[in-house]
């Protein structure tokens, strides 16, 4: 059937029932996009939530003219902007791609019916909040508490596949350190 990685993901251990995944696909689109696309940009609401189901892709903000990544979703993922999809309010951010992707993408409007016809897809949504703010607080704890290094070994660790995607200057900037003292960090972890 079709969406079933997704599906899979949304539910867990247990199916969803077929007449939710009948009117979810019904609603879901599968999208195509080019590498370096931008599919969302401040001041616009995001109306859309989507599923990796081919690609990467990454959030940005631009500071001193610089672009800078705060995080990367890679196939299989989930991508939301939280606050603007869920708050109906302007993004803050940039998603960017970082490669040719195949994404699936539900619109607000049609998560908002879907919670109103299927009282437990609300505990879906919980779901999907609650590994975001894990993921988040995990991020904010690498920052505060661990070296670079630390935080590139658990980047190689958590997401390998970035390393494969994202330029050089990207995964620096996501680490908080120049692009200089990310070679050194590979050249010593290379020979551990």
């Amino acid at each position: 059937m079709e969406n079933e990685e997704l599906f899979k993901l949304l539910a867990g251990k247990y199916p969803l029932r077929p007449e939710l995944k009948e009117k979810l696909n019904e609603m879901i689109k599968r999208e195509y996009y080019a590498k370096s696309q931008v599919i969302l940009k401040p001041g616009q609401i995001s109306n859309r939530a989507w599923f990796i189901e081919k690609g990467a892709a990454m959030g940005v903000i631009f500071r001193e003219e610089k672009k800078v990544p705060f995080w990367f979703w890679n196939e299989g993922q989930l991508m939301i902007s939280l606050n603007s999809f869920f708050n109906q309010v302007p993004s803050e951010t940039y998603i960017e791609l970082l490669e040719p992707s195949v994404l699936l993408s539900i619109s607000y409007e049609h998560v908002s019916e879907i919670t109103r016809l299927y009282p437990e897809s609300n505990e879906y949504i919980r779901k999907v909040m609650h590994e975001y703010q894990k993921m988040s607080e995990k991020r904010i704890l690498e920052f505060a508490a661990y070296s670079p290094e630390e935080h590139y070994l658990h980047l190689m660790k958590d997401c390998p596949a970035i390393f494969r995607k994202a330029s050089v200057e990207s995964i620096a900037a996501y680490l908080g350190i120049s692009r200089k003292t990310l070679n050194r960090i590979r050249n010593r972890t290379r020979r551990m």
